[in-house]
């Protein structure tokens, strides 16, 4: 069962994650598309890390976790996935750029697609890729099901191996190494499932290092901890530069060599990710402002659904097309540095927002 305490130093880092993310997605053309690209993997694998760290073993049966992780990911897959398809089958059926069988093969390819991904491509000759102007939009949804899947075996082991540090350590070591060879001898399961073992080893070392209360212990704190923090948080960046720019979670694939670039991701993440959790901790007992950021690492996951939603709505708006392909021209870079300033707007005015709403209440329950 996850802890009821929130952590603000956690939500911290939740919320700088999910900005790098927005910020990665929506300047993917411009020319320093590469120091965003990095450190992404970290940036993502930071969720990961942080879904198992207030689990604790013992206080819900297998079943009950498992179905409170469904309606936390897999409601909002299929509720929002399915929401946007039809926003974005609307405006291109009136618009005439797209018949409604069309539409609704669209929506037959992304389904089958993001739970088989590339195995069955070919024998159900689906396109997968084609999916018309919504695809790249949709496709970021791959993140609910690959937390809901690495959860189902995490919730196995874990009552398990972390009554132990060593049977942890071991366990996860054990996870990363299974990865390793299935990458060696390019095994491809559907859904890449073969990554599951990855994704769980990331999620057990999170699940450790909330139950020894890590960032809590004398290391973190004082001017040591600000040091010790610096120190993980340079020498995680640094090791990325190292590794491929970009593993790519929904491929399966960590590029060139495969098994040298996902032991340099796993190593890059663990020190960047505690560098970075280490000073939002600091930040926070030295009394910094950290509420909007706490805000945004609170609602993440909401960040992370609508941010390519809005961010289509807004190229229909302006005419810019965004893509993950090579720096653009000048026009297509101003256009991404344009919309990431705009989707940082709105959430900045939603938060006001909800802080006056929350004031109003505060007011009228006195």
């Amino acid at each position: 069962m996850e802890s009821s305490k929130r952590l603000n130093y956690v939500d911290m880092v939740k919320g700088i994650a999910v900005l790098w993310v927005v910020f990665y997605h929506l300047l993917a053309p411009c020319a320093f598309k590469s120091v965003l690209d990095h450190l992404c993997d970290a940036m993502l694998l930071s969720f990961f890390f942080y879904s198992g760290y207030f689990y604790r073993p013992g206080r819900r049966a297998f079943g009950e976790n498992v179905k409170s992780r469904a309606r936390a990911l897999l409601v909002p897959f299929f509720k929002y996935s399915l929401f946007f398809w039809a926003v974005g089958s609307i405006q291109l059926v009136i618009s005439g750029s797209e018949t409604i069988p069309e539409a609704l093969f669209c929506l037959r390819n992304f389904y089958v697609g993001c739970i088989w991904n590339r195995v069955i491509q070919g024998w159900f000759n689906l396109q997968y890729y084609k999916l018309g102007s919504r695809y790249f939009y949709l496709a970021d949804f791959w993140f609910l099901l690959a937390l809901f899947f690495a959860s189902i075996p995490f919730f196995l082991i874990a009552d398990r191996v972390l009554s132990s540090r060593k049977k942890t350590i071991g366990t996860a070591l054990a996870l990363l190494a299974v990865t390793g060879a299935f990458r060696h001898f390019v095994v491809s399961l559907p859904y890449n499932l073969q990554l599951i073992p990855f994704w769980t080893a990331i999620m057990l070392l999170g699940a450790l290092t909330g139950q020894e209360a890590l960032f809590e212990k004398p290391v973190f704190n004082g001017a040591k901890g600000w040091m010790l923090s610096t120190l993980l948080l340079a020498a995680g960046a640094a090791s990325s530069m190292f590794k491929a720019p970009c593993l790519n979670l929904f491929r399966g694939s960590f590029g060139e060599p495969e098994v040298a670039n996902m032991l340099l991701c796993v190593l890059s993440s663990l020190l960047f990710i505690p560098g970075l959790t280490g000073l939002c901790a600091q930040v926070e007992r030295a009394g910094g402002r950290t509420k909007e950021l706490c805000w945004l690492g609170s609602h993440s996951l909401l960040i992370y659904i609508y941010h390519m939603f809005l961010a289509w709505i807004l190229c229909q708006i302006t005419g810019f097309s965004i893509t993950y392909e090579a720096p653009g021209s000048v026009g297509v870079m101003a256009g991404s540095v344009l919309l990431a300033l705009a989707c940082i707007a709105l959430v900045i005015l939603r938060y006001v927002a909800g802080e006056r709403i929350a004031e109003k209440r505060r007011a009228q329950g006195k």
